[in-house]
């Protein structure tokens, strides 16, 4: 029997990129599985597949002694995909919940962040696809030729920040751009439909780097609600994303341009790459 650990609710995450998971784990599994929401759950457990270890909800349910040896003593096969970057982070606890997470003796966990990936020595990355069965709902006539940053960062300079980095290349870009742009920082404040629908109303969606060296999920809704995304990258992303050929890529606010390249669908999905990594084998 297959467990999972996963808060996908819209009202709670504000986002679809937990339920995109469990859909495309259903698919590729072929099999529904059983929720786990404390200890007593994980009696006649197998496997345990965590969606997103560091997010609130699911730190309450895994990260207790009861738990992990419950997980051990049964040796319960564990699988944790990962969206957050954990050493050297803007969230320091991340670190600890890691030093949690490696007393799991069946462990096998696909992290996000690159540089994470070099320290643990993970061969591959976990990426933020849609599902194939993943439904958008926005609503949107015209698009906007001008380009749109929506998402989370600071309205003022701090540092301490989660997103002052993101801010810093902000402010750089409004300075150098010789194109439209529009800043929305959302603070949470639209239903993720309100969110999809403004997305979608552009041309172009500026796509900064946020606490990690990885893509977000912004960047495939984007294709897939037929924006073009404007894409922040590192040189090392360039050998791990195919996709980014879908999009425009820059390394600095000098390099941004309104792209040339006109919209090109990406018709690669979740479930696809569960088969492109060999997720059975890796289990």
């Amino acid at each position: 029997m297959i467990g999972i650990v996963c808060t996908d609710s819209l009202k709670i995450v504000g986002h679809s990129l937990f339920n995109n998971f469990r859909i495309a784990l259903q698919n590729y599994f072929n099999d529904d599985f059983k929720e786990v929401s404390d200890c007593d759950s994980l009696d006649n457990i197998e496997l345990l597949i965590i969606v997103d270890e560091h997010f609130e909800p699911n730190v309450n349910i895994w990260k207790s002694v009861k738990f992990i040896n419950k997980l051990n003593a049964n040796n319960i096969r564990t699988l944790v995909f990962n969206f957050e970057k954990i050493f050297d982070s803007r969230f320091p606890w991340n670190a600890d919940h890691q030093r949690v997470l490696n007393t799991i003796n069946n462990l096998e966990q696909i992290v996000s962040d690159i540089t994470d990936a070099k320290i643990l020595n993970k061969k591959i990355i976990n990426k933020q696809y849609l599902s194939r069965d993943t439904k958008l709902n926005f609503v949107t006539d015209v698009k906007q030729d001008r380009v749109l940053f929506i998402g989370q960062s600071e309205k003022i300079s701090n540092p301490s920040y989660a997103y002052y980095q993101r801010f810093l290349l902000i402010t750089d870009i409004k300075k150098v751009a010789d194109f439209p742009l529009d800043i929305d920082i959302t603070g949470r404040k639209y239903t993720y439909s309100e969110y999809l629908t403004k997305l979608a109303s552009y041309k172009y969606i500026l796509n900064p780097l946020g606490t990690g060296e990885f893509i977000n999920l912004r960047y495939y809704e984007a294709l897939k609600v037929g924006c073009i995304p404007i894409q922040q990258v590192t040189d090392n992303m360039l050998a791990i994303y195919n996709e980014l050929d879908h999009g425009h890529t820059f390394k600095s606010a000098e390099d941004i341009h309104i792209p040339t390249k006109e919209f090109r669908a990406l018709e690669y999905y979740l479930e696809d790459y569960f088969e492109e990594i060999k997720l059975y084998n890796i289990i």
